[in-house]
């Protein structure tokens, strides 16, 4: 084993967790070139809301189960960024990366292609939970939505569906062989999974097999989750089940498949 190489074993934590800081800042920059990403995952789902508040109230609707507009549509809108910095920012990242060699490379660095991987999960994470505490905060002092008085369970929700998205994310990484590709992959999947949460048709104005489908699937069962936590109730054993259920199955499939070049 060579000096260099036994330097860079014992490279002190404080130094690694620096290099990953450098990291992550270098991620978040390289993040900022791509305005129409930022654009409608960060600024449009906020946008929105506004709109959809300042426009439809917060009268209770028989049609939506008693809820008002505003309610049904705040948790969908939190799934929206989700999605989109998922299924679009990730993917299309980490593939244009191995088009171009650079997790090849990485790998043979101190840096290391994992730890690359590992700065854009906590970019994405950490995205997606500024907006949906800004989405939450938003829709709380402005339209009067309750805010989670189950904390407990609108964390584990939230958590649980990010880890969702976000293996789901790995695994279109994995499977594209390009950047285009990637985002083709990730557009396919966006509606559907967004018209099963909720987005063009409430869950609660679905018909009962279509509303039984959606809440198999990742956002159909988030958004009911979130929804039970805003009014003290527990966010559902079925839906985090089947939250958890597709992140590992996901996250094995996607560590299966991925490949470094």
């Amino acid at each position: 084993m060579s000096t260099a190489t036994e330097r860079a074993r014992q490279q002190p934590p404080k130094q690694r967790r620096g290099g990953f800081l450098s990291l992550l800042v270098t991620e978040f920059r390289l993040l900022r070139r791509e305005p129409m990403i930022l654009f409608w995952a960060l600024i449009f789902p906020v946008g929105l809301l506004v709109v959809l508040g300042s426009s439809t109230g917060n009268k209770a609707r028989a049609a939506f189960g008693g809820l008002s507009f505003i309610v049904v549509y705040t948790p969908v809108l939190m799934t929206f960024t989700l999605t989109l910095l998922s299924l679009s920012a990730m993917p299309a990242t980490l593939a244009s990366y191995r088009d171009k060699g650079y997790l090849k490379r990485l790998s043979t660095t101190p840096v290391g292609a994992p730890r690359l991987l590992a700065a854009q999960l906590t970019l994405m994470f950490g995205l997606a939970g500024s907006v949906v505490v800004l989405i939450m905060l938003v829709s709380h002092f402005a339209y009067n939505v309750p805010l989670p008085s189950q904390f407990g369970g609108f964390i584990l929700a939230m958590l649980l569906t990010m880890s969702a998205m976000a293996a789901l994310g790995l695994l279109v990484a994995s499977l594209a062989s390009s950047q285009r590709v990637a985002g083709a992959i990730g557009g396919i999947l966006f509606f559907p999974l967004m018209f099963f949460a909720g987005l063009w048709v409430p869950q609660q104005a679905m018909g009962p097999t279509l509303r039984s489908i959606s809440q198999y699937t990742p956002l159909g069962a988030a958004v009911p989750a979130i929804t039970n936590s805003d009014f003290g109730q527990w966010a559902g054993t079925n839906h985090l089940i089947v939250l958890a259920a597709y992140t590992l199955v996901l996250l094995r499939i996607a560590t299966r498949f991925f490949r470094w070049e």
